[in-house]
């Protein structure tokens, strides 16, 4: 499968699970040192007191605060109108990603060059399609779980840790930057966010992945524009796809999702060791999402141009 696509959406579903919640260190130092020199002199006690006070000083940990540069990025979003533009590169396949949001409509567009996908959230519903498997997956009630997968959002909506491990020292000569980290088991996800100095506008950003102890993998995000001049983004409705020739993949049968899978293969000289080397098997055809199957196809384009 696809690492930047596989990559991406087990970090999202994997925030939406996480809690977010710190719990801070107790201060029973501070209630055990309060009535130590009851007895002693007022010099004797006063040195006492200042001992307390430093020892508490140096043995409370130093509060770590989120930057209010990630913040304002992330309240770019909630404008009711934006057009974000960013290049994606390092994993998978490279790529431009546009979102667009107007009129209560967010459309996200993917363009790997020689094959586009694209999420549309309208109302309550969440439409996931691609022009190269010719199909469409329909989910009702994701709008509020962030199906766009937007880790700029995320990292402020979930609270993650500001860290200081990936900063490249020669880019923060040139930016402000601020790091979070992400942690789940043997699973670390760290964001390094870059902001110009002046304006403290995001410019650019690294996800570093690391899974289950394998070499750590760099995407780098490169913002080309954040604007909050209205966007036009045009009315959708389903039939706007049956009339384009799309199949509702959630639609089909275990025995037509397969033939539909096959014939997708067949058109775009997908073999079965290519779709292996993917991520799935022939024997998934049957009961594959949408997403694991377009993101295998994409995927596969990649390593045909390879060649």
């Amino acid at each position: 499968m696809d690492k930047l696509r596989k990559t991406i959406l087990i970090f999202t579903a994997a925030l939406s699970l996480f809690a977010g919640a710190c719990s801070k260190s107790s201060s029973s130092d501070s209630d055990s040192s309060s009535g130590e020199s009851t007895d002693s002199s007022s010099q004797t006690s006063s040195e006492s007191t200042a001992e307390s006070s430093s020892s508490q000083s140096e043995s409370k940990p130093e509060e770590k605060v989120m930057g209010e540069r990630i913040k304002k990025a992330a309240a770019f979003f909630e404008n009711p109108s934006y057009e974000f533009v960013c290049t994606v590169k390092g994993i998978g396949r490279d790529a431009k990603m546009t979102l667009l949001k107007d009129k209560g409509i967010i459309r996200q567009t993917t363009d790997y060059g020689d094959i586009k996908s694209y999420v549309v959230c309208t109302g309550n519903t969440t439409y996931r399609y691609d022009d190269k498997t010719k199909a469409f997956s329909r989910k009702v009630g994701e709008i509020n779980e962030d199906p766009t997968g937007n880790l700029i959002v995320q990292t402020v909506k979930q609270s993650l840790e500001p860290t200081r491990t990936h900063i490249d020292p020669q880019e923060e000569k040139k930016y402000d930057a601020e790091e979070y980290t992400y942690t789940a088991g043997t699973y670390i996800t760290v964001l390094d966010f870059y902001f110009d100095k002046t304006t403290g506008e995001l410019k650019k950003y690294t996800v570093t992945y690391s899974i289950e102890g394998k070499d750590n993998e760099v995407e780098t995000r490169e913002i080309e524009k954040m604007s909050t001049v209205s966007a036009d983004v045009p009315a959708f409705n389903e039939k706007e796809l049956t009339d384009k020739g799309y199949v509702h993949f959630e639609g089909f049968t275990e025995q037509k999702r397969e033939e539909f899978c096959r014939q997708v293969m067949r058109d775009n000289k997908i073999t079965n060791e290519t779709l292996y080397n993917v991520g799935l098997t022939t024997y998934d055809l049957k009961t594959v999402s949408y997403i694991d199957f377009a993101s295998a196809v994409i995927a596969a384009g990649a390593k045909a141009s390879e060649k």
